[in-house]
């Protein structure tokens, strides 16, 4: 069918259409946004001119303005579309329009993702899916200069195996981290073992980028109850953060003054774990918190802002702005998954609860807003999830503008260790026991111990 000057001219007034809108915007980023789109949405439109040849008449009809005014309205449209070609009634103000959930948001493999969402912003609201959560960050990142060839990551987050499945996520993006993990994520790697790391870094143009991600964690199974994770092999729940649930429990028994410790006083057995309660006390005594008050979730928020505190306290004696850019992440690691991970039905997730996100560049501190950054397509988050998971497709989900993507079981279980076969737990002693020795007499068994005075 030839094309019709009708056509182009529906293009062309789509085109100018949106283009006067957005240039009347306050936002910077919508307007950088458009600039960065208006090739490709033009060459789609252009594409979809026959199209609208076809379908004169409907086009016109259907081209009506929202109440406001606007041919293309992204939030009055009483149908709470975000691309609406023009319904007559319209909400009262566009913070009223509900979330709908988009027509692609449930996956047959593993229906009730966004349920599983829901469920965990009820207690962190900022929460993002952990592929998501990576994707807006390198997004965010590249405006700014940072990428994977010309920065070191640093990771800081619990000793628990579960935290690796992050720590996977943040290297497929940067490479191998410089990781300053503590029990708890609490930070005890001090200035000289900061600086270490930082001395690692790629230099590009004579600067030194750095990428701080810093992440107490929590568990939060498919049950939604909270502190409670299944690990491979292991009967029943176990518990996550065990260090975490640990602190809650003194501060409650015995009370902040008493687990006010002077800095630099801990104990020489328990050495993380005592700098880890005494900073959460003095951050709870310090903000007139009283522990017997605090739920588990109350406790890994406070953990979070006492070791984001601690970082950024180390980053200002260890990093010179003047030779490096720096761009810092905080949060909570949220593992959401299965509460039975021999359930194969039930799908395992991992989610980020964001804190702090901000760069500064030439001295300049920049905050980012990783809520405005748009989230990928589910095709777009299948591919990125695939360098840091197992090969093939999992779920992927969508709500309130947020995506949500399952982590593969065969991966999980593969990076916990989930490997059991009967030679491992037969129990029969192996055929070269006779060879192994029994006695050893040390020679410097009179060496000073941990504990020792």
């Amino acid at each position: 069918m030839p094309r019709t000057p009708f056509s182009r001219s529906v293009a062309t007034q789509i085109s100018s259409i949106l283009e006067a809108n957005l240039s009347q915007t306050s936002e910077p980023v919508a307007q950088q946004l458009w600039n960065a789109a208006r090739p490709r949405m033009m060459s789609t439109v252009a594409r979809a001119e026959g199209l609208l040849a076809r379908s004169a008449a409907a086009s016109t009809a259907s081209l009506k303005p929202c109440s406001c005014g606007k041919v293309v309205c992204a939030g009055h449209c009483s149908c709470g579309r975000a691309f609406c070609p023009g319904h007559a009634r319209s909400m009262s103000t566009a913070s009223a329009a509900p979330h709908v959930q988009p027509a692609w948001a449930t996956d047959e493999r593993a229906p009730a993702l966004a349920e599983r969402l829901a469920e965990v912003t009820k207690h962190f609201p900022t929460a993002l899916s952990v592929d998501d959560f990576m994707a807006r960050v390198e997004v965010a990142l590249a405006g700014y200069g940072f990428t994977g060839d010309n920065s070191i990551a640093m990771s800081n987050l619990c000793r628990d195996e579960s935290c690796l499945i992050l720590e996977d996520k943040i290297e497929a993006a940067f490479g191998s981290c410089f990781s300053t993990h503590g029990l708890g994520g609490v930070l005890t790697c001090g200035v000289i073992g900061m600086k270490a790391g930082l001395s690692h870094s790629p230099v590009v143009g004579g600067k030194e980028r750095y990428v701080f991600f810093s992440f107490p964690h929590i568990a939060i199974d498919s049950d939604g109850k909270v502190g409670a994770v299944s690990r491979p092999n292991r009967p029943g729940a176990s518990a996550a953060c065990g260090a975490l649930i640990a602190c809650m429990g003194d501060l409650k028994r015995n009370g902040l003054e008493a687990n006010c410790k002077q800095p630099g006083v801990h104990d020489p057995l328990e050495p993380e774990y005592s700098i880890l309660k005494q900073r959460i006390a003095r951050r709870l005594a310090y903000e007139k918190i009283n522990p017997l008050d605090c739920s588990l979730v109350d406790m890994t928020k406070a953990a979070e802002r006492v070791i984001t505190s601690d970082l950024e306290y180390l980053i200002s004696k260890a990093v010179d702005p003047k030779k490096a850019d720096y761009a810092v992440f905080t949060g909570v690691q949220i593992h959401n998954w299965a509460a039975d991970l021999n359930n194969t039905d039930t799908p395992s997730l991992e989610f980020v609860g964001v804190g702090k996100s901000y760069v500064v560049v030439n001295g300049e501190k920049l905050h980012l807003d990783l809520e405005k950054v748009p989230a990928l397509s589910p095709r777009q988050l299948q591919i990125l999830a695939s360098a840091s998971a197992a090969e093939g497709k999992s779920a992927t989900a969508a709500s309130a503008g947020k995506l949500v993507h399952e982590i593969p079981r065969e991966y999980l279980m593969k990076r916990l260790g989930g490997a059991l076969s009967r030679s491992h737990v037969d129990g029969a002693a192996p055929a070269w026991g006779s060879f192994v020795k029994t006695e050893y007499n040390d020679p410097h068994a009179g060496a000073p111990k941990m504990d020792s005075h």
